[in-house]
Order: C-alpha cells, then sequence, then structure tokens
C-alpha cells in the first residue's frame, strides 16, 4: 500500500469528527450531496429512485444527514422522515466508501445497520460501488 492510501481514512476522520462539531448538519448534507453527485454523475444507478428519502447516522463522530434523490442526484433534506436509513460509525461509512472492508461484512457485524426500505440502500450502495469501481481503474494508485 502506498502512503496516501494509508493516511487518507485517518485524516478525513479527523475532517469529519472537526466538521461535524463547526458545521451545522444542513451545510454537512449539502457537501455530502455535492460529493455524491460528482462520484456518481448523472444518471449512475439513481434515477429510478426519484423522492425516495435516505438518512445517513453516524454514531461517531454523532451527526444525522438528510437526502432526497430527485432525477439521479441526490439533494440535502431534513433527515425526517425517510425510507431507508443506514447507522453506523464514521469508520465504518469510511470503510464502505473507500472498499477497504467487504460490505456485507460490515452489515452482518452489525457495525453499519439498515433500517426501513433496505432495496433503496441496496441500490444506492450499487450506485457507489459502481462508481468507485469506474474511478478506481482510473485512479488505481489511490485506491490499491
Amino acid at each position: 500500500m502506498n502512503a496516501l492510501s494509508e493516511q487518507l481514512p485517518q485524516a478525513a476522520l479527523r475532517a469529519l469528527g472537526v466538521s461535524a462539531r463547526v458545521l451545522p448538519a444542513p451545510a454537512m448534507a449539502l457537501g455530502a450531496a455535492i460529493a455524491a453527485n460528482l462520484l456518481l454523475a448523472p444518471g449512475r444507478g439513481l434515477r429510478d429512485l426519484s423522492g425516495k428519502r435516505l438518512r445517513l447516522e453516524l454514531t461517531s463522530p454523532p451527526l444525522t444527514l438528510g437526502f432526497v434523490i430527485h432525477r439521479g442526484r441526490m439533494w440535502p433534506a431534513p433527515p425526517s422522515p425517510w425510507h431507508a436509513c443506514i447507522r453506523g460509525t464514521g469508520e465504518s461509512f469510511l470503510a464502505l466508501l473507500l472498499q477497504k472492508e467487504d460490505a456485507d461484512a460490515l452489515f452482518f457485524d452489525r457495525r453499519l445497520c439498515v433500517e426501513g426500505d433496505t432495496e433503496l440502500a441496496l441500490q444506492v450502495r450499487h450506485a457507489v460501488d459502481a462508481a468507485f469501481f469506474h474511478y478506481k481503474k482510473r485512479l488505481g494508485s489511490l485506491f490499491p
């Protein structure tokens, strides 16, 4: 593994912790939605989910973010009501996002939990996985 791929998760967790303490949740949701939309690109797996609401609940650092999917894009929204809620630590979400650990293992070990519409959560997960597969080919040195 190269040094960047080893340092990135810890730096991201520290930044997330600081941000969660100083920024209001709607600003965090806006930043997360912008990042998700840049990553997922229009039409890559979310188009059929318009109107669905997703809640991400981090237990450490404590942070709750809400999103609504509209025209294949994620938009910040109040965290309630929701169709699906994914709950876990920031470390577990980052491990899922960076594919450092098997997603099924994170859910099986209950480090990430889904409530509500599990099919929605699964479709979002597959869209993220597909996006990372696409970018991993281009940025292979960052994601060994």
